[in-house]
């Protein structure tokens, strides 16, 4: 993460102070809100006052946003994809998002926490879709040889995330994660009594996460056939909260362990905010997520 001193020009041709045409919809009534506004308050108090404590907000905060990213769309046959307002996007779409260049010729890719922070970059007709860090990170680090990072609001507040950044993050993130496989492990294998005091664990829905999600979730699932059934849930251990898969599974404790494993894999690209744990039914945490509800997938006889 850095503070890039260095302008990053609008588009060419943007006119901050030309009117929208009569028939271009208010942005505020198509475009959704992202719910960034603790985020932004982090980067405002990150520029005010730049520290330790300023940093670890801050990327918290990205960690768990959603933003607007700029875009080419075209279909199968290359013909851009434009419109006003929502547009059905065909299934063999291709997306090409956007690249930013600062006055020393550097490329990034951009996002911005609202549409008003978009504007401010382009008021010209350009498709947007919604990411979370870990597609833009992804995107970044595939073409590291070219891009040197990204920015959130490059208009404004011009905080630049470079790929050592990116880097060290996805690090963070990924021994948050061990950091829960461990607990897991740990938890299958009966701790000590006198090892630690008991922590009280606490099971409820997860909030705000799309049918569409599950639904991907799903189909990795149906690919598996030794899983029967699937929960999934919040867990609370202590101060940490988590996602939690529990799954029947119909296979040796190995192979429930690499299913669980590459299911938590696969869902960090959805799942951002918590760390994501996976165990057995037959566990405590699986008698705790039953309780919650019924089973997000169950196996087609």
């Amino acid at each position: 993460m850095a503070d890039n001193h260095l302008p990053f020009p609008a588009p060419e041709g943007n006119d901050n102070n030309q009117t929208p045409e009569n028939n271009t919809p208010n942005p505020g009534n198509i475009f959704p809100d992202l719910g960034n506004e603790e985020l932004v308050k982090a980067m405002v108090a990150l520029k005010e006052n730049e520290n330790k404590e300023t940093q670890a907000a801050l990327l918290t905060k990205v960690l768990s946003a959603r933003f607007f990213a700029p875009v080419d769309v075209t279909d199968a046959d290359g013909n851009p994809i434009k419109g006003n307002g929502k547009v059905d996007v065909p299934k063999d779409a291709k997306f090409n998002f956007k690249l930013i260049q600062n006055n020393k010729g550097e490329q990034f890719f951009t996002v911005f926490t609202d549409i008003q922070e978009f504007r401010r970059w382009s008021k010209n007709q350009v498709n947007t879709i919604v990411v979370i860090f870990p597609q833009i990170a992804q995107l970044a680090q595939a073409k590291a040889d070219v891009i040197k990072g990204f920015v959130i609001n490059p208009m404004s507040h011009n905080i630049i995330f470079t790929q050592e950044a990116i880097k060290n993050l996805l690090n963070a993130v990924k021994t948050v994660s061990e950091q829960a496989q461990a607990r897991r492990d740990a938890a299958e294998a009966g701790a000590p009594a006198d090892a630690a005091p008991t922590v009280k664990l606490m099971f409820g829905k997860p909030k705000n996460i799309p049918d569409a999600v599950l639904g991907a979730f799903r189909k990795k699932l149906a690919k598996t056939p030794q899983v029967k059934t699937a929960y999934f849930c919040m867990m609370k251990q202590g101060d940490q909260e988590f996602y939690l898969f529990t799954l029947d599974i119909d296979a040796d404790s190995e192979t429930s362990r690499d299913i669980g494993d590459s299911l938590c894999e696969s869902a960090k690209m959805f799942l951002t905010k918590f760390p994501i744990m996976a165990a057995p039914v037959n566990s405590p945490f699986g008698e705790g997520a039953k309780k919650v509800g019924e089973p997000f997938y169950e196996k087609d006889n």
